[in-house]
């Protein structure tokens, strides 16, 4: 039986690196079966890695080589160099970006606010880690100790091993 999607789907992976080891530019992948190279997934996604470091020039345009030399040092002086109008033509819009106070203030708020909510999560994280090895040792040591010695070995108050008694109980 024979199916294939409408649309299609393509993944492009940029990489300072070329994850292959074939000195290639790029690499393009169709899904197809491991046990039957021959039977192909036809669910329309090409996945293209893109070797911003390839070594065959001869392979793919020259364009695409300026491009991923961009990608890797967007500058002023690499754009001089390419022969791209395009790429000099983008170049010219991410340095009116760059150049503009309010995307520049707008970026720096999205990068803080990540910043923030990244710190939020680990202090979550961190924070629910304690607090079930409380628990943890707190059960192990019930059994053993008084509420008292404890509060004492965790170097913690007697209303939050209370607490925590409670919690297990239920």
């Amino acid at each position: 039986m024979k199916w294939k999607l409408k649309k299609k789907i393509l993944i492009v992976l940029i990489m300072p690196f070329d994850l292959f080891g074939y000195g290639l530019y790029r690499y393009t992948f169709h899904m197809r079966c491991e046990e039957v190279p021959e039977l192909k997934l036809n669910d329309g996604a090409t996945r293209i890695f893109l070797n911003t470091r390839g070594k065959h020039p001869e392979l793919v345009s020259l364009e695409l080589i300026e491009l991923l030399k961009y990608m890797e040092r967007s500058t002023d002086e690499v754009s001089r160099e390419c022969k791209s109008k395009r790429i000099q033509e983008m170049h010219r819009r991410v340095c009116q970006i760059k150049a503009s106070e309010k995307a520049e203030v707008k970026y720096m708020q999205t990068w803080e606010e990540k910043i923030l909510i990244k710190q939020a999560g680990i202090a979550e994280g961190e924070q629910i880690g304690r607090s079930k090895e409380k628990t943890e040792l707190v059960k192990k040591l019930s059994n053993k100790f008084s509420i008292e010695q404890i509060a004492e070995m965790l170097e913690i108050d007697i209303s939050e091993v209370e607490k925590i008694i409670k919690e297990i109980a239920k």
